[in-house]
């Protein structure tokens, strides 16, 4: 985080207008100007950038087709964004007045209107202070509370968007996961696969009843580097929660502990940089082993096999290679998951099926694969039916998928 000179201020306010009179002749439509509104000399920060893309992602969902054409400007004075839309000045005022007003971090956005004749449309209710809460001309005229203490209300807004934000993307790439259908002997919208315990309403209840938790694994990694220790107690108090949650079901402890780590590591990203991977896998080797009584504990003394400690350790290499599937195949899940079948040593497969389990479903799923893209649904079909009759369920893979999810969600902090 650097700081800027008032002449890169003044010259960024310049280039701005200039796209805004260049886009108004181009559109001839109302424009909507989105900045961040950062006191002091430093404009800039990981924290900052991931509220405006986050601010920007949900403008987007705001304006649907009434957003004709965008730009965005990656500048020393702060990331900015221009867009030319369909709707009338004054709705498209109440809209943007929206954003500011849904979430404290609204009142870090500037989003200005420009009407078609070029002059900026006025909010009928001025902003409050950050610090009194009282009408904010007063206080900036007066200099009332100090840049000092504008910059922690700050950074607290900033942290607390992206330890609720993070909390969020991390529910919904459970959710996500569970709905995915179809899963080889895992629980979706087609069966409950391998299990007479579990269904689509559990899986979505233990979901949520975990959100307390990503938020704290997010905050904790905001706050401080070495966070392991407090980290494993939430871990394990949010275990009662999700059993709680499902009448003593173990619907997502593997999720628990990957989610956990990964979300720590990327608040700690956000709050003082570093690589995301790296980050986590420290986490991981700072903690404390798993039991023997585990899934994972038993593959290892069992077959060589090192489970969900072990990926993490790694830098969770497997989840990284679903994630590019990902990124590469258009969102494409159900490739995400036949890869991770095909390549992953599954500590569920080998608990419930030993080598033989594992490796007919890595099989077959690499037939799958070598297979027509158009076949595939069947394929996994036909193997969901193969893994309920043989009692298998690779729950490990469906962890990993579902952290691929939420790294989807999330490159725009950890991904360049």
């Amino acid at each position: 985080m650097r700081e800027i000179t008032l002449q890169e201020v003044l010259d960024a306010r310049e280039a701005r207008v200039s796209r805004q009179k260049r886009l108004l002749a181009a559109y001839g439509r109302p424009l909507l100007s989105f900045t961040m509104n950062m006191a002091g000399p430093v404009k800039r920060s990981a924290l900052a950038d991931f509220a405006f893309r986050e601010g920007l992602a949900a403008l987007r969902g705001r304006l649907g087709t009434a957003l004709l054409h965008e730009e965005i400007t990656d500048a020393p004075a702060g990331l900015e964004a221009v867009l030319a839309c369909t709707l009338p000045a004054p709705a498209l005022k109440e809209l943007a007045v929206g954003l500011e007003t849904a979430q404290p971090v609204g009142r870090l956005y500037d989003l200005d209107v420009i009407g078609t004749d070029g002059g900026k449309l006025s909010r009928e209710t001025g902003r409050t202070c950050l610090i009194c809460g009282g009408p904010v001309g007063p206080c900036a005229r007066s200099r009332a509370h100090g840049l000092p203490a504008i910059q922690a209300a700050t950074s607290a807004l900033l942290e607390g968007f992206a330890a609720d934000r993070l909390a969020e993307l991390a529910v919904s790439a459970l959710l996500d996961e569970v709905e995915l259908t179809p899963k080889p002997g895992l629980v979706d919208q087609r069966n409950t696969g391998a299990h007479r315990d579990m269904d689509l309403p559990l899986f979505r209840r233990s979901a949520q009843s975990l959100r307390p938790y990503f938020r704290q694994a997010a905050a904790l990694g905001l706050e401080q580097a070495v966070c392991m220790a407090p980290l494993q107690q939430a871990g394990l108090a949010a275990e009662g929660t999700m059993l709680a949650a499902t009448g003593g079901v173990n619907t997502h402890k593997g999720a628990v502990y990957a989610f956990g780590l990964v979300l720590a590591a990327l608040g700690s990203v956000l709050a003082r940089g570093g690589e995301l991977f790296q980050t986590a896998a420290a986490l991981a080797a700072a903690g404390l082993p798993p039991g023997t009584d585990t899934h994972g504990g038993q593959a290892w003394r069992r077959y060589g096999v090192l489970g969900a400690r072990g990926e993490a350790m790694a830098g969770f290499p497997a989840a990284r290679m679903a994630w590019r599937v990902l990124a590469e195949q258009g969102d494409d899940a159900l490739l995400a998951l036949l890869t991770l079948l095909a390549e992953v040593a599954d500590t569920n497969l080998l608990h419930r099926g030993g080598p033989e389990g594992l490796g007919f479903v890595q099989e077959r799923a690499r037939a799958i694969l070598d297979g027509p893209a158009e076949a595939r649904r069947a394929g996994l079909e036909e193997l969901d039916n193969a893994c309920i009759a043989r009692n298998l369920s690779p729950g490990g893979c469906a962890d990993l998928l579902a952290l691929a999810l939420l790294l989807r969600r999330t490159e725009g902090i950890w991904h360049s």
